[in-house]
């Protein structure tokens, strides 16, 4: 293999370790091996713009036949939990069950469950929209609108339904049964540029167009209810609750590399849609941003009134920031203090940044227009306007009542 195309460095699109070359390989289409995870993997070559090619690992099918034994876990956990506890029930549990029916302790099955030491989970919701903001017609923002539909399009993907602007900076993507949304936080479009809001969102939308946000996320919403069905309601004893453990420390086990997978193939997409530079901006901009927004969330006094409103007021904030404590934020992020850790580090979902900013800084920049250096706040109609609407939400402020006339005398 030669030193040219050997891909040092680069993280495994399953786990995030380290992928290192196995001996043998072919120079044009070189094999890897995760030092971690023990997965291999096939690389293609790709050119940067200086024209030393990179070579750049590519899906795998170990994160699929993941996927499909943790869907097939959570219909084996209910079966095994059901059974066990018709079972249980035969051999005695009927006692305690129903000494906590006549007590009204229980009304249903799941509880019966419960009392004989088993962990039902509730996991489904029957919609997944919340209070995630209002949703934007298309005249209150066209050209996000478009970019949306540009970047779709380029990753062979049908827009979604919806588009909604929300309170915090974060970006997300939510499908429910046959509706689909996007979420882009209003900071968020204070803070990036155009071309950097393309490489978010093409981020956000190869998770849709991946299934990253319907049977993944099914899937995540599982164990994360079995996990916190576990913690709640003190130790829990018996051959349900042991069912229960196994159950979950498989499952945990089989999303922590299908997660990185995601989030490593997502990335990608944004590489290959905006450019390296720019994903890689994005990302170190976003990373900035949400804990800063957050400490100014927790210092604003709504009840001021000498004060803008919530996002007038982070929106001057973020321009009036000198450009040094930008810079040694970024510094920060990529290189922290000694003795504290990264942010990433703690966070099992996500590689750490320096590995995301390491893969996304070997794709090329894509020509981009003038617009893409225009600020993202200007694909949104009146900012003022929508951050006042957000602020009322957020702050549930009064509406005006309007005055009720009445007849003389009544």
């Amino acid at each position: 293999m030669g030193r040219a195309v050997t891909p040092r460095g680069l993280p495994c699109p399953a786990c995030g370790g380290l992928l290192l070359p196995i001996p043998g390989g072919s120079p044009d289409r070189p094999r890897l091996a995760c030092a971690g995870c023990g997965e291999s993997f096939r690389a293609r070559r790709r050119g940067d713009p200086a024209g030393a090619p990179v070579a750049v690992p590519i899906g795998h099918l170990g994160l699929v036949w993941r996927g499909l034994v943790l869907r097939g876990l959570e219909i084996f956990y209910r079966l095994g939990l059901c059974l066990g506890g018709l079972v249980l029930f035969a051999c005695g549990g009927f006692i305690p069950v129903l000494g906590a029916w006549l007590r009204d302790e229980i009304d249903t099955w799941s509880g019966a469950v419960e009392v004989m030491g088993g962990v039902p989970v509730v996991a489904d919701a029957a919609h997944a929209d919340a209070d995630l903001g209002p949703v934007l017609a298309r005249a209150d923002a066209t050209p996000l609108f478009e970019v949306v539909a540009d970047v779709s399009r380029q990753l062979g993907a049908r827009p979604p339904r919806e588009l909604r602007l929300t309170y915090l900076p974060c970006c997300g993507v939510l499908a429910w049964r046959r509706s689909e949304a996007m979420v882009v936080g209003l900071p968020l479009l204070d803070v990036l540029d155009v071309g950097e809001l393309r490489a978010m969102l093409a981020h956000e939308l190869s998770h849709l167009a991946n299934g990253d946000a319907t049977r993944a996320a099914a899937s995540a919403r599982f164990v994360e209810a079995l996990g916190r069905s576990l913690r709640s309601g003190g130790p829990r004893r018996g051959p349900l609750a042991a069912w229960a453990r196994a159950c979950h420390r498989l499952a945990s086990r089989l999303i922590g590399p299908i997660a990185l997978g995601q989030e490593v193939r997502a990335d990608r997409a944004a590489a290959t849609v905006a450019g390296g530079t720019a994903a890689a901006s994005a990302l170190v901009k976003v990373a900035i941003v949400q804990p800063l927004f957050r400490e100014v969330l927790a210092y604003y006094d709504p009840d001021r009134p000498d004060l803008p409103d919530l996002y007038s007021f982070f929106r001057a904030f973020w321009h009036r920031l000198p450009e040094q404590s930008k810079a040694a934020m970024r510094g920060n992020l990529i290189a922290p203090a000694q003795g504290v850790a990264p942010d990433s580090a703690d966070d099992p979902t996500h590689p750490p940044l320096i590995d995301r900013l390491r893969l996304l800084q070997t794709y090329p920049d894509t020509p981009g227009s003038e617009a893409d250096h225009a600020p993202a706040a200007l694909t949104i109609g009146d900012a003022e306007a929508l951050g006042q609407m957000l602020h009322n939400r957020l702050f549930s402020l009064p509406a005006v009542e309007p005055t009720v006339y009445h007849r003389a005398g009544s």
